[in-house]
């Protein structure tokens, strides 16, 4: 502690390092080699058993490798052997910091996010592990090729550099260095001596200050308390504090920006079950850094210190100790006297342990082991948040020095070794904890999804990954009403329309399709400057007529023969798709351009030849070729929505939009067929417009890495043929470059049409898991996701709060809770959606909608109503400001 009442913590890292060797800043002037630890996946959440149970055996690579270094042939003499134990120390660090769109975002998308999402963090996170090196001399090959006079010219050189400074060359670890380096690469560990420098200075910055989310000084003070630490972004802001603690008022009253309490705590007793290393209660470490919101313990960083001691010594060690307490039980039986309870117990404990260790493949033990926590927080904050660690006691040290000491001792290259607490595992127990699991999902840029809900890193969507990266092409956003699907769609489009298209015109053209009746997304829309067509008023008659919307004529000849046909004759009734396939044919090369003009010609041609007494089918048309003409005029003079699908006039354009979002709205005429009603006329043609509008749309933003979106997706599909064409145009979006968003609170009829193999990524949220027919279960079967345990399943099903009304954070649905002072509902966590991309595992993910987004696109009553209401005033507004200046 300084003068002035507070620590300053210089690192214990020396400026000064070669080879990638890190250097002590103390009198020792340890030489250390660390590794990055390269996170592997999310392996609390959404990973599967054989996830978990290649990190393990990766990491247990390097424990092997520590232990392997120790010769055992002396291993009854187990304190001499103890000098020749490796040590390592393990260190993480987890920083909330502020959110910051990527530098390669495009700038007016990075303007939009930087505005929308200010006031979101993220994490810094990292972690590395450490080994201190013995001095070797010059060795290895080159050694070995030099002179005795270059080998004795070295060796005075390395003489004079350690008499001249009091601490050994670099040259001289180099040889342990090599050995250590080899055990980390094994162990798939990325050693500081491979790394780029930029990348290797940027990790050692983190290491040096992971308790801060940026550094603006060297010099990082703290104040120590009884029971906690607080830290501080510089001395200034330090002092301030010093002061107010000085003038004897509490830390809780500082109210103090960029200061926070943290808490460090010791592991004192583990309890870990007989269970398999794949089972997710064994990833303590993974826990101890995964966010609070998410069930984690929210640490700020995590420090593990021990000495890795081959498994055969350790074993060799236990039947001794079991022998001699065996003999101390028999001696007392013989004196007449049973075995204390201690004695016991000790029996019992030892004899598990022989049985474990009576592997050949025994794995090395670590002893002298320490595991410390730095939580956020005060002292009762963070016991209750290690609460969330299973199997573990942690106990919070009491006084300031030992929290001081403790902080010290969590630091890299430090002298300070605090081991409260006597603790000899097996090296399982650390490789099997899950420290390289970390959540993190999509592309580099792109649409802002939310943030992974472990590790609250960013997820971004482009528009061009389906292209670039060669993946099937289709997105599907999978959740039931009210589960936030709608909203992320909204979201991800609204921030899609601001970049650039690849073609060099303009921006990235969309489309929004929603079917529903209604005037939903309007606002949103209109407010970017963006095109608003409703059904029932902005859209021409024939506008998605098949021939306007594909690409070829035969396209759009059996398109619209089974359109057609399946409109007139339910139940898979083929009987009229021949006729009408042949008119299609003979009206096309009679000059008709869509399917009324085209059918007309047929029919006409048809009635001519036979009053001329000729036999129409000569010219391949079919005997009943007026019937089938006279009840599609009927069909299209009832129904109005058929003329959208169905064109009577060969000079309607087809569908264009704009550079940037295009909101197609059902306006008074829905698309969705009521409930029962799906193979009715109506319901059939409301499938076959919906489905005609998709491909429109498909074609107005084709060779343009466009992005075409549906609500109700569920709608278009069916067990027609048309579902196999919507399969099949979905399967080809790829190669003319554009990507289709599909959302659905229906889960069945994806799978009934063979969707799975045009589905490339897919949000799934919230969904019901009944007994029978469970939208959850077809859900995970469509999106071919393995869920160990029915996590998964079981978090979709779950409402948004418990039975005591306070909010379930192990549910998916979007958490509210009133606000005290303004008496409204207040988002405290958005809903969760597990993000599948292609064949990787799924990643939960936080889906956020910023407050000020939400109030212009929000589909709720009252938000709809306040709008509304908002425009009325200002529309009182600038009358009353017209009718002054008249």
């Amino acid at each position: 502690m300084a003068r002035d009442g507070f620590y300053r913590p210089e690192s214990f890292i020396s400026p000064g390092s070669e080879y990638g060797l890190l250097r002590a800043a103390t009198p020792d002037r340890t030489v250390w080699l660390y590794a990055k630890i390269p996170w592997t996946s999310a392996l609390l959440d959404g990973a599967g058993d054989s996830k978990r149970k290649e990190a393990e055996q990766s990491f247990m690579a390097f424990f092997d490798g520590l232990a392997g270094e120790v010769s055992v042939a002396g291993m009854r003499y187990r304190d001499i052997l103890k000098s020749e134990y490796r040590e390592f120390h393990l260190l993480t660090g987890s920083m909330p910091i502020p959110y910051r769109p990527p530098v390669m975002q495009q700038d007016d998308l990075k303007s939009y996010q930087a505005y929308y999402y200010r006031n979101l963090n993220v994490c810094k996170q990292f972690a590395v592990i450490g080994v201190p090196l013995k001095l070797g001399g010059e060795g290895g090959r080159k050694g070995r090729k030099q002179s005795l006079l270059r080998r004795a010219t070295t060796k005075f050189n390395q003489l004079s550099f350690s008499m001249a400074n009091g601490y050994a060359m670099f040259e001289e670890y180099l040889p342990d260095a090599h050995r250590i380096e080899r055990i980390m690469l094994n162990a798939g560990l990325i050693p500081f001596t491979v790394m780029e420098e930029s990348e290797r200075e940027q990790l050692v910055a983190m290491m040096e200050t992971w308790w801060v989310s940026r550094a603006s000084a060297s010099a990082l003070p703290i104040i120590a308390e009884n029971d906690h630490l607080h830290f501080f972004p510089n001395s200034k802001v330090c002092q301030n504090a010093k002061r107010l603690y000085d003038e004897g008022i509490d830390c809780d009253q500082w109210n103090i920006d960029s200061e926070y309490p943290a808490s460090i705590c010791f592991a004192r007793t583990t309890q870990f079950a007989q269970s398999d290393i794949t089972d997710p209660s064994n990833l303590w470490i993974a826990k101890l850094m995964e966010v609070a919101t998410a069930g984690g313990a929210n640490a700020v960083g995590t420090s593990i210190r021990g000495k890795v001691e081959p498994g055969k010594v350790t074993a060799d060690t236990i039947r001794r100790n079991a022998r001699t307490i065996d003999e101390n039980i028999k001696e007392r039986y013989q004196h007449g006297r049973e075995a204390s309870a201690d004695m016991t117990d000790l029996k019992y404990r030892l004899d598990y342990k022989k049985a474990i260790y009576n592997s050949p493949e025994m794995p090395p033990s670590i002893i002298d082991l320490s595991v410390a926590a730095c939580v956020a927080g005060n002292a009762q904050m963070a016991v209750d948040s290690l609460q969330n660690i299973q199997n573990f006691e942690f106990t919070n040290l009491t006084t300031a020095n030992e929290q001081l000491m403790a902080f010290k001792s969590m630091q890299a290259c430090s002298p300070v070794r605090m081991t409260p607490y006597e603790i000899h595992w097996s090296a399982t127990c650390v490789a099997g904890g899950g420290v390289s699991s970390f959540a993190k999902a999509g592309d580099d840029t792109g649409a802002l999804v939310g943030l992974t809900e472990a590790n609250r890193q960013p997820v971004y969507v482009g528009t061009t990954t389906v292209q670039d990266k060669d993946t099937r092409p289709g997105i599907l956003v999978i959740g039931e009403t009210g589960s936030g699907k709608s909203m992320l769609l909204v979201s991800l489009f609204l921030q899609w329309m601001l970049i650039d298209s690849r073609s060099g015109k303009g921006k990235t053209p969309c489309i929004l399709v929603n079917p529903k009746e209604g005037d939903d997304f309007e606002d949103a829309a209109l407010s970017r400057n963006g095109t608003v067509l409703r059904m029932d008023s902005d859209i021409a008659d024939g506008t998605f007529d098949p021939y306007n919307v594909l690409r070829s004529e035969e396209e759009a000849k059996d398109m619209a023969a089974i359109m057609i046909s399946d409109i007139l004759k339910p139940d898979g009734d083929t009987s009229y798709e021949l006729t009408v396939k042949a008119m299609l044919d003979y009206g096309y090369k009679k000059g008709g351009r869509c399917c009324g003009t085209i059918l007309y010609k047929a029919a006409t041609d048809f009635r001519a030849l036979q009053q001329a007494g000729e036999d129409p089918s000569k010219y391949n048309l079919y005997p009943d070729t007026l019937e089938v003409f006279k009840m599609v005029t009927m069909s299209v003079n009832t129904n109005q929505s058929l003329r959208l699908i169905f064109g009577t006039n060969d000079n309607v354009t087809p569908l264009r939009v704009s550079q940037n979002l295009t909101l197609i709205n059902a306006g008074d005429r829905s698309m969705i067929p009521e409930r029962g009603a799906e193979n009715t006329v109506t319901g059939r043609i409301q499938r076959w417009v919906l489905r005609m509008i998709v491909f429109g749309a498909g074609a107005a933003v084709s060779e343009r890495d466009g992005m075409v979106g549906i609500d109700e997706a569920w709608a278009i599909l069916g067990e027609d043929k048309g579902a196999a064409k919507v399969n099949e145009w979905m399967r080809t979006a790829r190669s003319r470059r554009f990507t289709p968003v599909f959302a659905s609170q229906k889960v069945k009829e994806f799978i009934n049409a063979g969707m799975t193999g045009g589905i490339g990524r897919a949000f799934l949220l919230a969904l019901d898991d009944p007994i029978q027919d469970s939208p959850a279960r077809d859900a995970l079967r469509l999106l071919q996701i393995e869920d160990s345990g029915n996590r998964i399943r079981s978090r979709m099903s779950m409402g948004d709060t418990k039975e005591n009304d306070d909010p379930n954070w192990s549910g998916m649905r979007r958490l509210r809770v009133k606000d005290k002072e303004t008496g409204k509902d207040k988002t405290i966590r958005g809903a969760i959606a597990y993000f599948k991309d292609s064949s990787k595992q799924p990643v939960p993910v936080e889906v956020i909608i910023p407050t000020d987004l939400l109030k212009e696109i929000s589909t709720t009553a009252t938000d709809k109503i306040r709008r509304e209401e908002e425009k009325k005033k200002a529309m009182q507004a600038f009358e009353t400001q017209e009718g002054q200046e008249q």
